[in-house]
């Protein structure tokens, strides 16, 4: 363990030597702070093993940098009996055994695969089994000890078998579709795999690769993820949802080929077959369904803020539930309903930043990747405080003597009072909730005027994005969800009654865009009334970086082109290109860059593609102030606050 922590801090201080050796002109002003406290333990995969009588959980550990952490805990009481580093892999989803306990598990940012057997010193790198593919969601062992695995961007499936090494491509389960979400093996050996970002299910047999795809329940809203998928006698049962936390169970008769039971409300992880019984979990409630009848029996209750995700068998007549955030297990007995809880030993890992913003207070406050939190940098002091029980905010912003917070997902927009006590459900509150209108992430938000703007990326599977407007006076809020009909409001921006937005042509996950331009809108606050539509720069497709000059001009910044638009001509007067970027290469963009107006020198400055920069307003020349850097935002003072991974810093001017 102590090797895992001075690598990760070997890799921290190279990162911050490179920070530091960018032109000579930021070396000066680039300011190291003390890290933001935003730490979890996030352990979205797992799966039960029994080894000589003792029923263990295979769990991977998420990092902000360096290697993700394979465990294996102890369930009697949580202890960790081994931790391994994954090189190359960030975290996972996806792990699974075979029938000698051996370990397989797939990766995220890399797409890499590994395998460890038991009592092994260090795990097998596999590398990435197929390449150009960055994540494997899921993973499933078959009886010979074969391992299969679904994956993204490509929707592909791949089988690994350890005896000889050799990686069989399946290819592309359905196409336009781009994630594996589930997978389960049947007793005949059919692979029966779910997808999203549109739901599908399809059964592969392994032998010949022949694809069949399932019909799909009558009236199911298909814009949804095949999210769990288990194998259950002769029925398939099928988790359909749009996000983890939310889902329908539907179960499917192999035998006549028809979906015959439906159950509501399925809302955490995972699904345990025990003879022709089912357990779910239904709002904390571990649930019997029994797949004959769909009649449903709650066994016991779980009582967790955390998703929860229901893992495994640990014996006939006991079950383990594990969350995902924070390293809580419990050992559920399915015949008395004793609910025992205990804490895994798993070390909790600096949390990447994923917003930051300015508060009332002139505190820089941030949110973390994944597990959430909100933690606050007090310039006057250098006081850092870290704060739990709150999601990942994707975007924050101050209006009035509040600090407004977006989370992901469901778009769920909360006001917080930093001079009131931390209290999580009253401080902060939720004020709006935009998943009614099929949104997910609430990257952009501003202060127009003393009213919250607030835009927003949709859920998976779907496009358009919405424009929402709360007046923090009244406590009402407006949705605007035809504003750019088919793309996401990426960027905000405020001048003279007037909010502008720039878009990216994405949508959620899993759909490919219907449009070739990024946009520029101007809408009314008052109203809510679309003035006029734009196309600034044609050929970019995701401008996030927007802000207004002292001439009340617009200018904004896609990914490496800057524009300035005058709003009364309603034309962009000028633009500069300072980069190539290879759109048709990627699957989406949404927020890459960031852009500031300082009127106190009248230049502006920047976040894209990892580089921090400065550009001249009279020559639109570019100057870049340091790299690499994955979020930024501006003081009043001027100064810039940015992060990477899980390190702080300040430019100041």
């Amino acid at each position: 363990m102590r090797r895992v922590h001075a690598l990760l801090a070997a890799a921290l201080l190279l990162l911050a030597s490179a920070l530091a050796l960018a032109p000579p002109a930021s070396a000066a002003a680039l300011e190291p702070l003390p890290a933001l406290p935003l730490s979890s333990t996030t352990t979205p995969g797992g799966v039960v093993v029994h080894r000589d009588g003792v029923a263990y959980l295979y769990t991977v550990s998420t990092v902000s940098a360096g290697s993700a952490l394979f465990s294996v805990i102890d369930t009697r009481d949580g202890s960790r009996k081994y931790e391994l580093p994954l090189p190359g892999a960030l975290g996972t989803w996806a792990v699974t055994a075979g029938p000698d306990g051996t370990a397989f598990i797939g990766s995220y940012s890399s797409g890499k695969a590994f395998r460890w057997a038991w009592g092994a010193a260090a795990v097998t790198d596999l590398g990435t089994p197929l390449p150009g593919e960055t994540f494997i969601w899921a993973v499933a062992a078959d009886s010979a000890g074969r391992f299969y695995g679904g994956t993204s961007p490509g929707g592909r499936l791949f089988r690994h078998d350890p005896a000889t090494g050799a990686v069989r491509d399946y290819g592309r389960l359905v196409e336009g579709e781009q994630f594996v979400r589930s997978l389960d093996i049947g007793p005949d050996g059919t692979v029966y795999a779910g997808l999203g970002a549109h739901a599908h299910v399809v059964a592969v047999d392994p032998e010949t690769g022949a694809k069949r795809e399932l019909p799909l329940p009558a009236g199911l809203d298909t814009d949804q993820f095949a999210y769990d998928v288990r194998v259950v006698g002769r029925y398939l049962a099928v988790r359909f949802a749009a996000s983890a936390a939310a889902g329908e169970l539907w179960l499917y008769d192999l035998a006549h080929r028809r979906w015959t039971r439906h159950v509501p409300g399925v809302s955490g992880i995972g699904l345990v077959a025990q003879g022709d019984r089912l357990q779910v979990i239904r709002d904390g409630d571990v649930t019997a369904v029994d797949v004959s009848t769909g009649t449903t029996r709650v066994l016991a209750h779980v009582e967790s803020d955390a998703l929860l995700h229901l893992v495994g068998r640990l014996s006939g007549s006991e079950l383990l539930v594990k969350a995902n955030t924070g390293g809580g297990l419990w050992r559920v007995n399915v015949r008395t309903g004793k609910v025992v809880a205990l804490q895994a030993e798993l070390p909790e890992q600096p949390t990447a930043v994923e917003s930051l913003g300015i508060g009332p207070d002139g505190k820089v406050y941030g949110s973390g990747y994944l597990s959430g939190g909100l933690a606050s940098y007090d310039p006057a002091t250098g006081a850092v405080v870290g704060r739990k029980g709150v999601g990942q905010m994707e975007g924050m912003v101050t209006v009035g003597d509040k600090l407004y917070l977006g989370e992901y997902p469901k778009a769920l927009i909360y006001e917080y009072d930093p001079a009131l006590p931390w209290a999580p459900g009253s401080n902060p509150r939720k004020i709006m909730d935009l998943s009614k209108q099929q949104q997910d992430r609430p990257f952009a938000m501003i202060d127009a005027g003393g009213v919250l703007a607030v835009g927003t990326v949709p859920t998976s599977g779907v496009l358009g994005g919405v424009l929402a407007l709360y007046d923090p006076k009244t406590g009402t809020g407006r949705v605007l969800d035809d504003v750019v009909p088919t793309q996401s409001i990426v960027g905000l921006t405020y001048r003279d009654g007037v909010v502008y937005g720039t878009t990216s042509v994405w949508g959620g996950n899993g759909i490919d865009a219907k449009e070739p331009d990024a946009k520029l809108v101007a809408v009314d606050v008052a109203t809510g009334a679309v003035r006029y539509t734009a196309v600034p720069v044609p050929g970019e497709r995701a401008i996030s970086g927007l802000t207004t000059d002292d001439k009340g001009h617009v200018w904004g910044f896609s990914t490496c082109t800057v524009f300035e638009f005058d709003p009364a001509t309603r034309q962009t007067l000028r633009s500069a290109k300072y980069c190539d970027y290879a759109w048709d290469k990627v699957h989406h963009v949404w927020r890459d860059s960031f852009l500031f107006f300082d009127a106190r020198d009248g230049n502006l400055y920047g976040k894209a593609q990892a580089k921090v920069f400065k550009i001249d307003r009279d020559t639109l020349a570019y100057t870049q102030l340091a790299r690499p850097i994955s979020v930024l935002t501006q003081a009043p003072s001027g100064d810039l606050y940015m992060t990477r991974e899980s390190n702080f810093f300040r430019w100041r001017k």
